[in-house]
């Protein structure tokens, strides 16, 4: 059978068209989607392009200035401050920390609450301190109350021994290095902590913000370790000390 000069034509123009397609780049499905949210701390989903950017958080301050200069009764969460923690200890012992927040002078702290979490997925064990006053209340504020007013003005009024762990999940006492943060939530955040959030919704709130080094404390858990001390307070040279969020 003998083709013709068309025929012959439009089964090259089919073969140049499979190849052409069969070459042709698929589609980049980007970094992200609705379906599939960004795994690194502080990044959001930019829809459009499909990538992974930096949120614009706002942690200069856990929430805007009274207008009158008066709040409260409100939570305030620990925002910058003096933090001690116990960076090593044996597995399966409670590690002390001791925080000690910086207020403004018009702030009347009134009673606090101190919750620790933590979490495990497979070696990788990690712990979040979380300190609020329940019902603080201010007279006379300055607008820069619940954010980064001179230093030299801070106030202690209070120091709080808290603690994080044990680390035992299924029971099962983890050996190795773990971390505890104590980290950056907003005011209105910490009210949800405060209104009993769940934890995945916790953790969700922490994660949202990028890691501040910090407030991240490192913790080796050894049997070659001397137990852990029953507390920060009364020998602050057995923990880690620091100054977090300055």
């Amino acid at each position: 059978m003998t083709l013709s000069p068309a025929s012959s034509l439009i089964g090259l123009g089919l073969t140049l068209g499979l190849m052409l397609g069969a070459c042709a780049p698929n589609e980049d499905a980007g970094q992200c989607d609705q379906s599939r949210p960004c795994t690194e701390r502080g990044e959001i989903c930019d829809t459009v392009d499909k990538v992974c950017i930096a949120a614009d958080f706002d942690v200069d301050e856990t929430a805007p200035g009274p207008a009158n200069g008066s709040f409260g009764p409100s939570v305030v969460p620990f925002f910058r401050g003096k933090v001690c923690v116990a960076t090593k200890a044996k597995p399966g012992e409670r590690i002390p920390v001791s925080i000690s927040p910086c207020l403004h002078p018009c702030v009347s702290p009134g009673p606090f609450t101190q919750v620790n979490k933590w979490q495990c997925s497979g070696s990788l064990c990690e712990g979040l301190n979380l300190m609020y006053l329940s019902a603080a209340t201010g007279v006379g504020c300055p607008a820069e109350v619940f954010g980064r007013f001179d230093a030299g003005s801070c106030a202690y009024p209070l120091t709080i021994d808290a603690g994080q762990g044990p680390f035992n999940p299924a029971g099962n006492n983890v050996s190795g290095t773990v971390t505890t943060e104590i980290p950056f939530l907003s005011n209105e955040e910490m009210a949800r902590v405060a209104n009993n959030a769940s934890n995945d919704e916790i953790w969700s709130m922490v994660k949202a913000y990028p890691q501040e080094d910090s407030r991240v404390f490192s913790i080796s858990l050894s049997d070659a370790n001397p137990s852990a001390p029953a507390n920060c307070t009364d020998d602050p040279s057995l923990c880690e000390c620091r100054d977090v969020g300055f």
